[in-house]
């Protein structure tokens, strides 16, 4: 089934649809880093260029798997007519994780505080790079349970 999805994901509306899935990712993330530190020239000068360097590229690293995980899902459920098993938590967890630790400080600690988790992290080190790297495991675990999940789906095309 995988390789049938794979195969799938090459038509013209479905590279459409990843590319634009990759740009909506993409920018998001970018938002967000500026969110929190105006822009990349001021990531560069209060963190160092292979800071925001890492940032860019985690950004670049999340889009794609985001994309993935959203494309092969839809391409998946084309062929099944039923949901890939975990399409909808594991994004939707991921997505939210992202929010969380790409946003200003300020925002993370009131959202966690009016949930219930009561901390406040007194450095974030590196424009929370280390929580970015988090994020981007976390949604790459994701990306390999939606592709695991494809992978042993059976398929049954008439």
């Amino acid at each position: 089934m995988l390789q049938l999805v794979y195969k799938e994901s090459f038509r013209p509306k479905y590279i459409i649809l990843q590319s634009a899935l990759f740009v909506f990712f993409l920018g998001l993330y970018v938002f967000l880093d500026f969110e929190g530190n105006i822009s990349y020239q001021v990531m560069i000068n209060e963190f160092g260029l292979f800071v925001t360097v890492a940032h860019f590229v985690l950004n670049i690293i999340i889009a794609i798997a985001s994309a993935i995980m959203v494309s092969y899902s839809i391409i998946g459920f084309s062929f099944t007519k039923k949901e890939v098993s975990g399409s909808s938590a594991v994004p939707f967890l991921s997505f939210i994780f992202g929010l969380l630790t790409f946003g200003c400080t300020p925002c993370v600690v009131a959202f966690l505080s009016a949930v219930g988790i009561a901390f406040t992290p007194v450095i974030l080190p590196n424009g929370n790079l280390p929580f970015k790297l988090m994020a981007t495991a976390f949604v790459l675990i994701g990306m390999f349970w939606v592709l695991y999940t494809i992978k042993h789906t059976t398929c049954k095309i008439k």
